[in-house]
């Protein structure tokens, strides 16, 4: 559940005027009212360390491997994916019923130390966006000789 909680520790306001409680009240019941989207409710990522690498794995499902995106630029990464379905019934060559969705979802983060983009590695299997990013060796400090 969204909660607004980034108010001072001092801060000791009590009662029915307390302005967060009713920010918290706010949002709590508008966002209940809002039916949950499938991909952004289930978009989950991990981040693990293996072999001199990062691996990221997010789970975007419904979404197809040309409807996703992968930028990196130095250590910050970013995803993004949309999907789009169409479920319709007929009868005959009359139309019943048809409903068409279309979601998004976009997540950027930092790692630690910078990706060696060109060795990166993403791939997509059964709903699931699997990403090695192998970390880029950090510049060496040299000291020139004056000649």
């Amino acid at each position: 559940m969204f909660s607004l909680t980034s108010r001072p520790a001092s801060a000791s306001v009590s009662g029915p005027r307390d302005p967060f409680s009713l920010m918290d009240s706010l949002f709590a019941d508008w966002l209940s009212a809002r039916p949950a989207s499938p991909l952004v409710a289930s978009a989950r990522i991990d981040v693990t360390e293996r072999n001199g690498s990062d691996e990221v794995r997010a789970e975007l499902p419904g979404a197809a491997k040309d409807d996703i995106a992968v930028e990196i630029d130095g250590a910050s990464v970013s995803i993004s994916a949309k999907t789009n379905s169409q479920s319709e019934k007929k009868d005959g060559d009359k139309v019943i019923y048809s409903e068409r969705t279309g979601e998004s979802f976009a997540r950027a983060f930092e790692l630690p130390q910078s990706v060696d983009s060109a060795a990166s590695v993403a791939k997509l299997e059964n709903g699931v966006l699997t990403l090695t990013l192998p970390k880029k060796d950090a510049p060496q400090t040299r000291r020139l000789a004056i000649q």
